[in-house]
C-alpha cells in the first residue's frame, strides 16, 4: 500500500466512522411507526391516524419502501443495524463520487477533503441518505452507459423517496448532453437515453400514488417553503454552509467557462453538466447543497484534468537512488490502515453499546413518557417533536408532526404563530387541549406556566404540563 493509497483509506475510515455516528431525528421515528403499521396490516398507510387534529385525512405516503426497510432492519437488529446500513449507504455514496474523479490522486484527495464533509450535512437516519447513494449510482450508470439498469433504479427510488425527482433532472440533463454531443455513436446514445428516460418516468407511476407522485413532490416543496421549513429555504450566504456553497459554485462556473471545450469525452461533459444544473437547485433550497457537493467533486476533478498537480506533500521523503517500495514502506502503510480500521470499529462499538446523546436513540426521558401517557386530555406538542412522540408514546395521538403533508395549511400556520408568539389560547380552545409536551424554552411552555399550568414532568429537555385542577388522567 503506497502512501497516497493510505491517506485515501484513512480518509474513508474516518468518513465511515462519522457516518456510523449520524443522529436519529424525529423523522426517523415516525418512519419506524409507519413501517411497523405496514408490517402489522400488510398495507401502505395512506390515511392519517397518528394525530387528533388531522385524523382521517389523506396522507400522501411516498416513502413507504424506506419505512418498510427501516422497520425491518430495526426489527432484526435494533438501532445499530439500521444505523449501520444507513452509514454504509452514506459511505458508498462518498466513495462512488470519489471513483468518478479523473484528476491526479493528490487533486482528488484535496477535493474530497472539501466536498465530502460539505455533502455530509444531511446525514441522519432518513431516506435522504439513500437518495444520495442513488444519485451517485445513477450518474455512474449513465457514465458507464449501462442504461438498461436505470429504469429499475427509478422503480425502487420512486417508492423510497421523493428525491427521485432529482434523478429525473439528472437523466434529462444527460439526454440533453447526448443530443448536443458529436461523434459517431451520438445518434444511438441519444436514442437509447431518450427511451430510458421515458421508461424511467413510467416506472415512477408504479407507486401507491401513481403519477400523482410528481404533482405531490411539487406541492410538497411549495408547502415547505411556505411553512418556512429551514432545509427548503433559499441558500442565501448567511451561514458557513451557504457561503461554502456559493464559493464552490463560483469555482465550478469559472472552471466550466474556461475548460468546457477541453473536455474530451461524453462522460466528462455529462458529469460537469449535472453539477452545473445542481447550482440553481442548490441556490433554491439548502437541502440541495449536499447532492451538489457530492457531484461537485468529480465535476471539478474532470475540469482540472489528469495533468494538473498540487505541491508534493513533505512526507514521505523522496531520496535519490531509493526504490519506491523503500520510500513508501508499503507494509507499514498497510499496518496503519488496519490499525485505523480496528480503532474506528472500537470507537463506534463503544458509542453504540452505551448510546451517546448524539445518536438520539433515547430522545424522551422515561418520566416524560409516563407523564404524557397519563395526559388527561388531547395533547399539544411542537412540529419538531411530533415524530418522536408517534414512536415513543404510540397510545397518545399527537397535535402535529414533521410529516406536514396530512395537516391543513391553516393548522400549520396557526401552530407556527403560537410557537413564535406564545399566544396559545385560541388554538387550545379549538382543539380542547388538555396536556402539553414541549421543550422548556418554548414560548407556549412559558405562557402555560405563567397561567398556572402544573408540571407533570420537567427536566432540561422536556416539560409536560397539565391545566390547573386537571383530573388525574389515564
Amino acid at each position: 500500500m503506497t502512501f497516497p493509497e493510505l491517506r485515501v483509506v484513512l480518509f474513508f475510515v474516518a468518513v465511515a466512522a462519522t457516518a456510523c455516528l449520524m443522529p436519529a431525528q424525529a423523522d426517523t421515528y415516525w418512519h419506524l411507526r409507519a413501517g411497523q403499521d405496514l408490517f402489522r396490516t400488510g398495507q401502505v398507510p395512506l390515511v392519517e391516524t397518528y394525530s387528533h387534529t388531522a385524523r382521517g385525512l389523506p396522507w400522501p405516503n411516498h416513502e413507504w419502501l424506506w419505512q418498510a426497510l427501516s422497520y425491518g432492519l430495526y426489527r432484526i437488529g435494533g438501532m445499530p443495524l439500521l444505523l449501520g446500513i444507513t452509514a454504509a449507504c452514506a459511505t458508498l455514496a462518498s466513495g462512488g463520487a470519489y471513483r468518478l474523479m479523473k484528476a491526479r490522486s493528490s487533486v482528488n484527495f484535496a477535493l474530497a477533503l472539501v466536498g465530502v464533509p460539505l455533502a455530509s450535512v444531511v446525514w441522519a437516519l432518513r431516506p435522504q441518505v439513500v437518495s444520495l447513494l442513488f444519485l451517485v449510482l445513477l450518474l455512474q450508470l449513465i457514465v458507464a452507459e449501462r442504461f438498461w439498469l436505470v429504469p429499475l433504479l427509478f422503480l425502487v427510488w420512486a417508492n423510497l423517496h421523493g428525491a427521485v425527482a432529482l434523478g429525473g433532472v439528472v437523466l434529462i440533463t444527460a439526454t440533453a448532453v447526448a443530443f448536443r454531443d458529436r461523434g459517431a455513436d451520438v445518434g444511438a446514445r441519444f436514442k437509447r437515453l431518450s427511451l430510458v428516460t421515458i421508461l424511467s418516468g413510467g416506472m415512477t407511476a408504479l407507486t401507491p400514488m401513481g403519477l400523482g407522485l410528481w404533482r405531490f413532490v411539487g406541492e410538497s416543496m411549495a408547502r415547505s417553503r411556505q411553512n418556512q421549513i429551514l432545509e427548503w429555504l433559499p441558500s442565501y450566504p448567511r451561514g458557513p454552509l451557504e457561503i461554502a456553497f456559493w464559493l464552490g459554485a463560483l469555482v465550478l462556473l469559472v472552471l466550466a467557462f474556461l475548460r468546457w471545450r477541453r473536455l474530451d469525452s461524453w462522460a466528462d461533459r455529462v458529469v460537469v453538466a449535472v453539477a452545473l444544473i445542481l447550482v440553481p437547485l442548490g441556490a433554491r433550497a439548502i437541502r440541495n447543497i449536499s447532492p451538489f457537493f457530492l457531484i461537485w467533486m468529480p465535476a471539478v476533478s474532470r475540469l482540472i484534468g489528469p495533468h494538473a498537480r498540487l505541491p508534493r506533500l513533505p512526507w514521505p521523503p523522496v531520496q535519490a537512488g531509493l526504490r519506491a517500495a523503500d520510500v513508501e514502506h508499503p507494509r507499514l502503510n498497510l499496518f496503519l490502515a488496519v490499525v485505523a480500521l480496528l480503532g474506528a470499529g472500537i470507537v463506534v462499538t463503544v458509542c453504540w453499546a452505551r448510546p451517546i446523546d448524539r445518536l438520539g436513540w433515547h430522545p424522551i426521558p422515561a418520566g416524560a413518557v409516563t407523564a404524557i401517557s397519563a395526559c388527561p386530555g388531547p395533547l399539544y406538542n411542537r412540529y419538531n417533536e411530533g415524530g418522536l412522540l408517534i414512536w415513543f408514546v404510540p397510545a397518545i395521538p399527537v397535535f402535529i408532526d414533521s410529516r406536514q403533508d396530512p395537516y391543513p395549511a391553516e393548522l400549520l400556520s396557526a401552530h407556527a404563530t403560537a410557537e413564535r408568539t406564545g399566544a396559545y389560547q385560541t388554538l387550545f380552545d379549538r382543539y380542547r387541549i388538555g396536556c402539553a409536551a414541549l421543550p422548556p424554552a418554548s414560548p407556549v411552555a412559558g405562557r402555560l406556566a405563567a397561567a398556572g399550568w402544573v408540571d407533570a414532568f420537567r427536566d432540561e429537555t422536556w416539560v409536560v404540563l397539565r391545566p390547573p385542577n386537571a383530573p388525574p388522567g389515564r
